[in-house]
C-alpha cells in the first residue's frame, strides 16, 4: 500500500535535501563540459586538433568508469554527506589544475584525473533521492537536482570570462575561467560537510514521527526485499537491465557530445551562415538549447510521474533527439540550427530520466546503489568515445554533419533498446498495465 507523504514534510525535506544535491551537480557539469567553451580559444593556442580536443574530453571517462562501481559501494558505507563532499573537492582541485596545461598530452592527463575523481557522483545522487523520497517523486526530484544550469548560467559565465578575462595577470581567459570554476566546489564542500544529511535515520532537524513518515513513503512504494532476492550478479545479467544499459549508453553518447562541441558547431554555425559572433554571443546562443530543453523535460517528466508510464516517454524522447539531429543537418539556417539543437537537448535530457525510473524498479539498499553505478557505466563508455568520434570524423569531412548523423542513428537505437526493455518487464511482472488510464505502467508488487 503506498502511502503518501504529508506536504508540510515534504517540502522541509526538498528545501534541505535538494539545493545541496543541484549545487553539486552544476558544478560538476560546469566543471566536466567547460573545457568546450574554452576550447574557443584554447585548442588555436595550444596547437590542439578535433581529434586531440574530442580525445582528451572522451578520455575522461576511463578514470570515472574504473572507479564508478567502487565509489558507490564506499558511498554506501560512509554515506552520501562524506563521500559526495569528498568527490567534490577532489575534482574541483584537479579541475583547477586543467588551467596550467601546456600541450594536448597533458590535457589528456589532467581530464583522465578527473574523471578519477568524480566518479560516482551521479549514481550516487540517484541512490541518495532514493533514501528520501517515494518513487512517486523521484523522477521530478531528479529532474530539480539535475537541472542545466551548468550550461544555461554556466555556459555563458564561462564565455565572458574566457573573453573579458583574457590577459588578467598575464594569462589567457580561458585558464583564468577553468581555474575560477574549479575552485567553486571546493568552497561549496565547506557548505555540504555541514548540511547535507545521508539518510532520514540521521536527520536531527527532523522528529521522530517525521522520520517515521519519510521512510514509511520511501519503502511503500518499492518492491518489497526478500529472502529470495537473486544475488547481486544475477540481477546484473538480467536481460531488461542490459537493454535499458544500453539505452542510456546511447543516451549519453549524444548528450555528452552536444554539450562539450555545441560552443563550437555554434561558432561554426556562425561562420557558415555570415554572422560574426564574438565569444560571449556563442556562450549566450549555446545556452538556448539547454533553456528550451529544461522546460520541456521538467513537463515531460512530470506528467511521467503523473501517469506512472516511463517506457513511451523514453521512446519518444529519443525519437525527439533524433528528429532534432534532422532539422539541424537539413535546414540551412542559424535559428533552424539552434531550434534542431533545442530538440536534441531535450529528447536527451527527457529519456535518461524514464530510463533511471525503469532501473530502479525492484532494487534496494547496496544492490540499488551498485545497479545505478552499474547503468553509469554503460553511459560512460558512451561518453568516452562520441566526442573523439565526432572531433575525427569533423577534421576528416570538415563539417559536424556526419558526426551529429551518427548521434540520430544512436537516438533511435536507444528507443529500440527501451521498447524492448520494456516488453521484458512486463513479462517478468516487474511493470504492468494498471487499470487507468491506457498506456499506465506501475511498478508490480512482489
Amino acid at each position: 500500500m503506498t502511502q503518501t507523504l504529508p506536504a508540510s514534510v515534504q517540502r522541509k525535506v526538498i528545501r534541505r535535501i535538494i539545493p545541496i544535491l543541484m549545487l553539486m551537480y552544476t558544478m560538476a557539469y560546469l566543471d566536466r563540459i567547460n573545457i568546450g567553451t574554452a576550447a574557443l580559444r584554447m585548442n588555436a593556442e595550444l596547437g590542439i586538433s578535433q581529434q586531440v580536443f574530442g580525445l582528451a574530453a572522451g578520455l575522461f571517462f576511463i578514470g570515472y568508469l574504473a572507479m564508478e562501481i567502487p565509489s558507490n559501494i564506499i558511498l554506501h558505507r560512509v554515506g552520501a554527506r562524506v563521500w559526495l563532499t569528498r568527490i567534490m573537492v577532489t575534482w574541483g582541485l584537479i579541475s583547477a589544475c586543467t588551467a596550467f596545461v601546456q600541450n594536448g598530452w597533458q590535457l589528456i592527463a589532467v581530464r583522465m584525473l578527473l574523471g578519477v575523481a568524480e566518479a560516482g557522483l551521479f549514481p550516487g545522487l540517484i541512490y541518495c533521492l532514493a533514501l528520501w523520497f517515494p518513487p512517486s517523486l523521484r523522477g521530478r526530484m531528479l529532474v530539480i537536482a539535475v537541472l542545466p544550469w551548468a550550461v544555461i548560467v554556466g555556459t555563458p559565465m564561462s564565455a565572458a570570462i574566457v573573453q573579458y578575462a583574457d590577459g588578467l595577470f598575464g594569462f589567457s581567459g580561458w585558464r583564468i575561467m577553468l581555474f575560477v570554476e574549479g575552485l567553486l566546489p571546493v568552497l561549496l564542500g565547506f557548505y555540504s560537510i555541514r548540511f547535507l544529511t545521508s539518510r532520514p535515520e540521521e536527520a536531527d532537524w527532523l522528529t521522530d514521527e517525521e522520520k517515521r513518515q519519510v521512510i514509511a513513503a520511501r519503502d511503500s512504494g518499492d518492491a518489497p526485499a526478500s529472502a529470495g532476492e537473486p544475488p547481486l550478479r544475477a540481477t546484473l545479467l538480467q536481460p531488461h537491465l542490459i537493454l535499458l544499459s544500453l539505452a542510456y549508453a546511447t543516451a549519453q553518447m549524444g548528450f555528452y557530445a552536444s554539450l562539450i562541441f555545441t560552443p563550437q558547431i555554434v561558432q561554426e554555425f556562425g561562420r557558415l551562415f555570415g554572422v560574426a559572433l564574438s565569444t560571449v554571443q556563442v556562450g549566450l546562443l549555446a545556452a538556448i538549447p539547454s533553456v528550451f530543453g529544461m522546460v520541456i523535460y521538467w513537463f515531460w517528466v512530470a506528467h511521467s510521474d503523473r501517469t506512472g508510464e516511463r517506457v513511451w516517454h523514453a521512446i519518444a524522447a529519443f525519437v525527439t533527439a533524433a528528429a532534432g539531429i534532422g532539422i539541424l543537418v537539413s535546414v540551412p539556417n542559424l535559428y533552424a540550427s539552434i531550434a534542431g539543437l533545442s530538440l536534441l537537448t531535450a529528447g536527451l535530457v527527457s529519456g535518461p530520466i524514464c530510463i533511471w525510473q525503469l532501473t530502479g524498479v525492484g532494487v534496494r539498499g547496496k544492490t540499488a546503489a551498485v545497479v545505478f553505478a552499474y547503468v553509469n557505466c554503460f553511459g560512460i563508455v558512451g561518453s568516452m568515445f562520441s566526442p573523439y568520434f565526432i572531433g575525427l570524423l569533423k577534421d576528416r569531412t570538415g563539417s559536424y554533419d556526419a558526426g551529429l548523423l551518427f548521434l540520430a542513428i544512436a537516438a533511435l537505437l536507444g528507443a529500440v533498446f527501451v521498447y524492448l526493455a520494456g516488453r521484458r518487464m512486463r513479462r517478468q511482472a516487474l511493470i504492468r498495465p494498471s487499470a487507468a488510464p491506457a498506456g499506465r505502467y506501475e511498478p508490480a508488487t512482489r
